[in-house]
């Protein structure tokens, strides 16, 4: 029995003994730790999403909420959140304007749709913001808020305007800004303290450096662009480059009303408009049109730190029907919408 217990603390001896030249010589070769496992996490993005006038007539006649998503439910509910810029606020009041109207309100009722297909994350900025005035901005961030939507982009005063907010999916922190041309719908003659502006490069800079001190990946929001065009203006594409010279990792445009061409710039993706998602602009092509995204992210642990690499962007190309209905475009569609903007790859990376 000695000689056991002895041998059993030689083998302890010799193995601390080996343990401590590898430390004091690291020319000794040293098995290397597994790497962590990768996670991944998708998520969607679409252009103006306007749940009042005509599309609300359809909902309140079909008295289902879920209506204008019903088509896109599938993919919507794959992803693990979903992004869009919501260009029609809540009041408090369940009525909503006749065609022709352009300012919008939304029935309470409405908000199921975004509950119920992901939509956890919304751009508030846009020339729509404050068509219900102050109380109609404060009402929509505080009754998206109860119903666990996060709205960027407009809000009290111009700190939460900015302020960016992050989602977590997978353990991925994703932070979004969002930014408008306008504050009120005069294409951008008159500003306030309630809404983020695409001009204010300063807070553009402070946001960004704010976001990616608390996320993985920074998504910047841009409502902004000439309606009824294929190609950006000057102000869009000087913001968006701006935006990744900062530190941004992708910005998305929307406002156009039609999918606007596509920029890769330092590496980096801008999609100056997806067009319309829910709208109710029926009397042209281009206006039934518009652009999903399903962006899929990955990240992995190395030499201690969690390395985040963009894996692929899907472009879903959409139409819409029924004065208020996307559905996924035919190959034939398909082709003519991105062939618009120059682009043959359904995926990007």
């Amino acid at each position: 029995m000695k000689k056991i217990i002895i041998s059993i603390f030689c083998l302890i001896g010799i193995g601390l003994g080996i343990a401590s030249f590898e430390r004091a010589n690291p020319s000794v070769p040293v098995e290397p730790a597994q790497p962590q496992s990768e996670v991944r996490a998708t998520f969607g993005v679409v252009g103006d999403i306007m749940l009042s006038r005509n599309v609300a007539a359809k909902i309140k006649k079909a008295n289902n909420p879920l209506l204008p998503f019903s088509n896109m439910k599938e993919i919507l509910l794959a992803n693990d959140f979903n992004f869009g810029n919501l260009e029609s606020p809540f009041s408090g009041k369940d009525t909503f304007p006749n065609t022709g109207s352009l300012v919008f309100n939304v029935p309470r009722a409405n908000v199921k749709g975004l509950v119920d297909n992901k939509f956890t994350i919304l751009s508030l900025a846009n020339n729509h913001a404050m068509d219900q005035g102050l109380k109609g901005l404060i009402y929509t961030k505080t009754f998206l808020g109860q119903n666990n939507i996060k709205g960027i982009g407009a809000g009290s005063n111009l700190n939460e305007a900015w302020k960016p907010e992050i989602v977590e999916a997978n353990g991925i922190k994703i932070g979004f800004i969002a930014v408008s041309y306008a504050s009120i719908n005069d294409n951008g003659k008159t500003s306030n303290q309630l809404v983020a502006r695409i001009e204010d490069i300063k807070r553009l800079k402070s946001a960004v450096l704010s976001a990616r001190q608390q996320a993985d990946w920074v998504v910047v929001s841009m409502h902004a662009g000439t309606e009824y065009k294929y190609k950006p203006n000057e102000a869009q594409t000087k913001f968006a480059r701006a935006a990744i010279n900062l530190g941004a990792d992708i910005v998305i445009g929307h406002h156009p009303h039609w999918v606007q061409t596509i920029e890769k710039y330092q590496g980096k993706y801008i999609f100056y408009s997806l067009g319309n998602f829910i709208f109710d602009q029926e009397w042209s092509r281009e206006t039934k049109e518009g652009l999903m995204l399903n962006v899929t992210l990955a990240q992995a642990g190395k030499d201690g730190s969690m390395l985040t690499r963009l894996v692929q962007i899907e472009l879903l190309p959409v139409v819409i029907e029924n004065y208020s209905t996307p559905r996924l475009a035919t190959d034939k569609e398909a082709g003519v919408i991105l062939d618009h903007i120059g682009i043959k790859e359904r995926i990007l990376k």
